[in-house]
Formats: C-alpha cells, structure tokens, sequence
C-alpha cells in the first residue's frame, strides 16, 4: 500500500496549489479567489456474483455475496482557474473484502484558458478477508499514471505528447495472478474548439514487463485514429480505429500477433425517431498459430430504431448480431438477436433496462479424435461447443429516495440454455447501494 499513499501524497500537493500559490505563479484568470468545492458522501449495500457452469456431469454454481459500507471524499477547483485539478479518494470495508482508490486530474492552461499541461491517475488497492469464498484471491494494488503536455496549440488543433506507466502487483504472485509494469510514449494531433467534427490521429509505443515471467514480456507500436461528428440530438458519425503491432520476448511461448480495432456508430433521422448503427470489429493475426493462440475474426453489432422525447423516455429497437470465424477451430460460430430497451431520467428516478433473446449456432462445434489405445476404432466425437439460447439483461437506476439520498441499482444477467442441457451457464451480477451525497 505504499504506492497508493505515495499517490494519495503526490495529488493531495496538486490540489493544494491553486489555493497557496500566488496568480502571478500559478495565476487565476480572475484576480477574485473562490474557495475550492470539496464534497463527501457515504454508501451502504449488497453485492452478489453468480456463475453457473457445468462441471463433469453436475451443474456448479459460484456464488459470491458482500454486504459493504464505503465513504469518500472528492474536491475540485473553480472553473475559471488556471490550474485546474480534480481529487477523489474513497474506501470501502465489506464482508468479503477492503477496497481503496484514489483518482486525480490536474491541468495547466495558459492565459488563453488553452491546455498545456495535464496529469491523470488511478490507483486501486484490494485485500481479501481470509475467511471467504475470495481466500484463493491475492491482495493486489493496480495503477496508471499518464502525463500529457501540449507544445503545440492553435485555434483549430494540438500537438499532444503523453508518458505513462502502470503496475499491477499481487502480494502472492501465481499463474493467474501475474504481475506486470506498464510504461510507454506517445504523439496525437486532436481537434479543439466546439464547432464542426473532433478528430485525432496518433501513435504510441508501450512496453510490459512480467517480473515473473520475462519470456512473455512484449513491445507494442499502435496507430489509432478516431472521428466524431453529430448534432445535439446525436445524429452523426462516429469512427474509432486501432491497429496494434505486439512483439513477444519468447515467441516458443507465445506468438508475436497483428490485432485490428474498429468501433462504428452512426445515428440518421427516419420519421418521428433515428435509426441508429453500432458496429465493433476485432481481428487477430498471429506470426504462428498454435493450439492456444490462433488466428480469428469477431464482428458484432446492432442495427435498430430509437424513438420518444430526450427529456422523457427513450426506446430501442434492434436486430443484433455476432460473427466469430476462427478458421478449423470448433469455436467459430454465429449468433442472432433481439434487442429492445428503454432510458429515462427523471427527477425522483431515472435508468435504464435492456433486454437480449437469441441464439449462437457453432459451425463445427464437434471434434473428432483419431485412431489410438482408447479409441482403437477411431473416428470418436467430443462435443466441445453445443448451440444454445440466450437472454441477456442490462438494468442500471438511481431512485431519489429522499434530498440528497439516492438508491442505486446495477445488474446484469446473461443464462445460455444449451442443446446438451449439461453444457448449460448463466452469469450474472448485482448491486443495491443506498448513497447518501450531502
């Protein structure tokens, strides 16, 4: 825990300057100083996890509950400074577990009220109570720190230089709890202003390193690009875009790859509503394919129709698809949905609910063994991936119970009832807090 109070240190001295530091050294653009808005708030409520998966030939169910109270403070300066900073910390202690977290943003800008410089980070922090079901987990802390400086700014654009690095470290380091450390550079050049559309093109070069386990240490060089134009009822494009090269240390141990990101969004006019698009593209290419790592292609979206008023409700209406081609593999399959949904924000409650039904169908969802001592008469076939139905069910709500207390509901729900009945699973999960925010 050393890193998070060495953080909690560093952006504690951040949000202090604005108030110790004199205008003409950290200047305000109004010689009139206003107290910084510091605000607390407390939390209570209930957390659950639930799998549900077949395990030889019973059903075995997870399930993981935490009653936890968690408290936290946040502040951040007026808007008119010229060093602007924002600071949250809060902690938790639940039946199963201690949180922390601390996040800062400080910025820099210029008498023009132009960005010049910007530090952001994230800290987290975890330590699991001995006597439940998370005993197998080991305490952790994870965190990013990115610095961004802009040497380049005029009305139209900038010129944005970032570093960063992370950490993740595990007090008893295993096979699935590895520890890494994160550094790298990067260069983009992104729009400014208010009017027409924000853009951004970049590269960055990044380096992880596994202290235990240097032979899958990697290099990374990506390009990304992003384009995002619409109006204020969300009509529009918008375009996101990242290739990525990934070069492994010990290549016998895992392969060097080539992976492709693209993330569409597109909103048109069409009657009394819009028809809206969303489309997410993911590829890999692997140097060598392996059993473990081999080449594939997912593609999902959804095309629907949304209608109703902003300021009321918002309902959704979609077809939705999935297609994941992993070439030989049994994995490879389709999947066809429904989705329907609505949103509102009210005064005393507002959120939203979304529903999913449909159905994955595997290609080839069968492998056949070959001829040996347990099959002497060959041609044996294990089922590894059967077809199955789906539900999928997203609901977040904020209900204000009272001034200034609010109950809070996020829950996710996701049941496949497949063609063998024991290849059967469900995940889900759930939380009900009641948040006071004075």
């Amino acid at each position: 825990m050393k890193i998070t109070s060495l953080v909690l240190l560093v952006f504690g001295g951040l949000a202090w300057l604005p108030a110790a530091a004199h205008a003409d050294e950290f200047g305000d653009v109004s010689p009139t100083r206003e107290p910084s808005l510091w605000r607390w708030d407390l939390s209570g409520g209930f957390d659950s996890y639930l799998h549900t998966y077949a395990l030889a030939t019973e059903d075995t169910t997870e399930a993981i509950a935490e009653f936890m109270f968690q408290g936290g403070v946040q502040g951040e300066s007026r808007r008119q400074a010229r060093n602007r900073w924002r600071l949250r910390a809060e902690a938790s202690a639940g039946t199963e577990l201690y949180r922390q977290r601390v996040e800062g943003d400080y910025r820099f800008r210029d008498s023009a009220r132009r960005d010049r410089f910007r530090l952001l980070g994230r800290f987290w922090g975890r330590q699991y109570r001995r006597d439940t079901d998370y005993s197998l987990s080991s305490d952790n802390v994870e965190g990013t720190l990115e610095a961004r400086a802009y040497p380049l700014v005029t009305e139209a654009a900038a010129l944005e230089l970032r570093g960063f690095a992370g950490i993740l470290d595990y007090r008893t380091p295993s096979a699935l709890e590895v520890d890494y450390r994160d550094r790298g550079l990067g260069a983009f050049v992104r729009s400014r202003g208010f009017e027409g559309p924000v853009w951004g093109l970049g590269s960055r070069f990044a380096r992880r390193a596994y202290p235990d386990s240097s032979a899958i240490d990697r290099d990374s060089w990506s390009l990304e690009g992003e384009f995002d134009h619409h109006d204020l009822e969300g009509r529009g494009l918008r375009v996101f875009h990242k290739s990525q090269r990934r070069v492994i240390a010990d290549e016998t141990v895992r392969p060097s790859a080539w992976t492709h990101w693209t993330d569409l969004g597109g909103l048109v006019s069409a009657g009394r509503g819009q028809v809206f698009l969303e489309l997410q593209n993911e590829l890999w290419s692997y140097d060598e394919e392996t059993g473990a790592f081999f080449d594939s292609w997912r593609v999902d979206g959804a095309l629907g129709y949304r209608w109703g008023d902003l300021l009321g409700e918002v309902w959704k209406l979609a077809l939705a698809a999935e297609r994941f081609d992993a070439g030989d593999s049994p994995e490879t399959y389709n999947q066809f949905g429904l989705r329907a949904g609505v949103e509102s924000y009210g005064e005393a409650l507002g959120g939203m609910i979304t529903l999913e039904y449909g159905r994955r169908i595997y290609r080839q969802g069968d492998v056949v063994l070959g001829t040996d001592a347990l099959f002497p008469e060959g041609g044996e076939t294990l089922a590894l991936y059967t077809d199955f139905d789906y539900w999928k069910i997203w609901l977040m709500a904020t209900w204000s119970v009272a001034r200034n207390l609010d109950l809070d509901i996020l829950a996710n729900y996701e049941p496949e009832n497949h063609a063998e009945n024991t290849d059967d699973a469900a995940i889900g999960f759930a939380s009900v807090r009641l948040a006071w925010r004075p």
